[in-house]
């Protein structure tokens, strides 16, 4: 059997460089994970993918994209989505029509991954939005009712998968009381365990039946007042034992500046943790400017490290995950016309205009 890292393993660009193959053909990462530095075009990112699913450790590659909507979407070739808020204001003036729409999203979110060679779309974000949310999160919240988040991202996980594409749920246990942007500094959320579980509700709601969760570089107070949830063993406890979760936790990217340690160091403290894997991005983010540049030096560090490989337990998983079906053309095309006509008796009325 290849010995899989535990990594999901960001990319340098359009196409892969001599050393960035030779690292995944020594031992290939559990999946990848495309940013906008790496979609230039429909047909070179169909080739990037092509070459990672030749490369990948299982019958097939495992390929990410952050593909929300609203401005985190990724591959927009198919049309723009709005933000996910967008569809917690059409809940208040008709759930019915949110519910569909929802679906409707997530469908056709994936669909455009699908059409490029993705299969994996992070996301539903779960996050209770407050008055506080720092605006790294801000509209990418369905809603600030725990309720009603769990409606409409239970709908849109639905769509996702008939799209075709795995899901993962974000940020457990909750990004939606943090004033600062894990990017940069640690946030730490100093409420009773009983305001908290607010935030763990739809967590606690949808975890049971999904196969993944990304943790937030977040420390709470009221469930380890030492270390961040990626690090924390008892959070990560809490997420198996407390919402019956069975599937793989993986560890939000390890480069952000909330996380201490050298960046290998990152990558084994989540894993000591209870982390299945660890997404490496390997991007430098700077402020005031689009995009990321690649982390030359953190991918010679990992290409030089001794960690661990992916744990049995985690390599069969993914050995009998099954992609769903990438949707048909007829059925990409019904949708866009069923959104597009929800949309004008919806949130086109409530002045937010649709880019498909």
């Amino acid at each position: 059997m290849t010995t899989i890292r535990p990594l999901l393993l960001g990319l340098r660009g359009y196409e892969l460089g001599v050393d960035e193959r030779k690292f995944i053909q020594e031992a290939p990462p559990l999946g990848f994970i495309l940013f906008a530095r790496n979609i230039d075009s429909v047909e070179q990112t169909r080739e990037l993918c092509r070459e990672l699913h030749e490369l990948s450790g299982f019958k097939q590659a495992f390929i990410a994209v952050d593909q929300e909507g609203g401005r985190v979407q990724r591959v927009k070739f198919g049309g723009k989505l709005p933000p996910a808020a967008v569809l917690g204001e059409w809940w208040k003036v008709n759930p019915v029509a949110a519910r569909e729409g929802a679906y409707l999203f997530g469908f056709l979110l994936a669909a455009q991954l699908r059409d490029v060679g993705a299969n994996w779309l992070m996301g539903p974000l779960l996050d209770v939005a407050n008055e506080a949310t720092h605006a790294i999160i801000g509209n990418r919240s369905f809603s600030s009712d725990p309720k009603v988040v769990v409606e409409l991202a239970t709908e849109y996980a639905k769509g996702v998968r008939a799209g075709g594409c795995l899901t993962c749920l974000k940020h457990a246990p909750g990004h939606g009381r943090a004033k600062e942007d894990t990017h940069f500094e640690l946030p730490i959320v100093d409420v009773s365990r009983e305001e908290l579980n607010v935030d763990l509700a739809p967590f606690k709601a949808m975890a049971p039946a999904e196969d993944f969760l990304m943790t937030a570089h977040i420390r709470y107070l009221a469930l380890d007042p030492e270390l961040p949830a990626t690090y924390s063993a008892k959070t990560l406890r809490m997420m198996r034992e407390d919402w019956n979760f069975n599937g793989l936790i993986m560890a939000d990217d390890v480069g952000m500046k909330a996380l201490n340690g050298n960046y290998v160091t990152r990558v084994q403290n989540s894993l000591d943790a209870g982390c299945d894997l660890a997404i490496t991005a390997l991007s430098v983010l700077r402020h005031g400017m689009a995009g990321t540049v690649f982390d030359e030096d953190n991918f010679k560090a990992l290409g030089d490290s001794s960690l661990p490989p992916l744990s049995k337990r985690a390599t069969d998983f993914m050995a009998q995950m099954s992609i769903p079906d990438e949707p048909s053309a007829k059925n990409v095309s019904a949708a866009r016309e069923r959104l597009t006509e929800l949309w004008a008796d919806g949130p086109a009325s409530l002045g937010y205009p649709l880019e498909l």
